[in-house]
């Protein structure tokens, strides 16, 4: 009788390489969107930053107004005050 040959297809060796270029595949692309979701966390804090800083720029000039006009008003009153008492 003939003697029978074993083919081998791969082997344990082979389906081990397989398997972990698998898993190096997925973890690469997850890195990757992961990167692209990073860009787009930086762009966004950025906008928010120059918004921030257009906020604290109108802010103060607000403040600004609101010091001078309460100003005006304290001295207005002062005025109004003493001409009543020199009036009296």
């Amino acid at each position: 009788m003939a003697e029978q040959t074993k083919v081998v297809k791969g082997g344990f060796r082979a389906t081990i390489a397989l398997i972990l270029s698998v898993i190096a595949l997925v973890l690469s692309i997850l890195a990757y969107n992961r990167t692209g979701d990073q860009l787009t966390f930086n762009a966004e804090i950025k906008n928010l930053q120059t918004k921030l800083r257009e906020i604290k720029k109108e802010t103060s000039e607000q403040l600004g107004k609101i010091r001078q006009e309460t100003g005006t008003a304290l001295e207005n009153m002062g005025k109004s005050i003493k001409k009543e008492e020199g009036g009296s």
